[in-house]
């Protein structure tokens, strides 16, 4: 009779079985380029929440108060502070809109490309008009110089106002034509499998509410109605950035169907 023979502590351990994974490189590669856009997304929603974080629990004044100006010593950094959470939104932003771009392409390739153009167009407007204290803090400097002649003083502070509403006309460029880019990816969102009828209308809804709030303030500058328009641009991010992060997680991805877990 032959006697089993028990492993000794010096036998080497058995390697323990693994899981397998069927995932190709590229599959990977498309997985965590999805995983980045969404948390670039839910970044930039940070970013801006930065943004209002700083202007609120700092008290700082409207851009456009001529406080901006005239006490911009006390307040340069926090309009600093301000401005580069509001920039790094804009950039999150951009790059979550080039993963939706690779998203909803096979599902709707004009909307898709159309809506991803026209949005990043308004970031890229909307970003060049979002460091307003680089023109602001010399003409500061000069208005409360002791050596600044009394009559000048007026002179400076139309060179201040004109230097604002070029920021203005770009700011409102932007936040009209984002929302435009919103309302073509929300067509393309209907029919992606990856996002489906609810969000795609969500996200037209929001785009158009958007529309509707930049275009008022165009005809009617002395309304604040643009901030609905930010607004909408800030929760389309969050929810689709969201959903962007959740198709990370899915059991298969491929960029060119984004199918569902069967």
């Amino acid at each position: 009779m032959v006697k089993s023979v028990k492993p000794t502590a010096s036998s080497p351990p058995q390697a323990a079985k693994q899981p397998s994974t069927n995932r190709s490189p590229a599959e990977v590669q498309d997985r965590r380029l999805i995983q980045w856009g969404g948390i670039a997304g839910l970044a930039g929603v940070a970013a801006f929440i930065g943004t209002v974080a700083v202007v609120v629990g700092l008290g700082l004044p409207a851009a456009d108060d001529p406080e901006t100006l005239t006490d911009f010593a006390n307040i340069e950094g926090g309009r600093i502070a301000e401005h580069f959470f509001y920039l790094a939104a804009l950039i999150l932003f951009a790059l979550h809109l080039l993963v939706l771009h690779r998203l909803l392409r096979p599902a709707h390739t004009a909307a898709a490309l159309f809506g991803t153009a026209i949005a990043e167009i308004g970031l890229v407007i909307m970003a060049a008009s979002s460091v307003l204290h680089v023109s602001t803090a010399p003409m500061a400097d000069l208005y409360t110089a002791s050596d600044t002649p009394p009559e000048d003083l007026a002179a400076i502070e139309y060179a201040w106002h004109g230097a604002q509403s070029i920021f203005d006309t770009m700011l409102a460029t932007g936040v009209l034509l984002v929302p435009i880019g919103i309302i073509l990816l929300g067509v393309a969102m209907w029919i992606a499998p990856g996002f489906g009828v609810r969000l795609g209308l969500v996200a037209m809804v929001l785009g158009v509410a958007g529309l509707i709030g930049a275009a008022w303030e165009i005809v009617d500058t002395a309304s604040d109605v643009s901030a609905a328009a930010v607004l909408s641009i800030v929760v389309f991010h969050l929810i689709s950035g969201w959903r962007t992060l959740k198709l990370s997680n899915e059991t298969r991805i491929d960029l060119s169907t984004i199918e569902r877990p069967g």
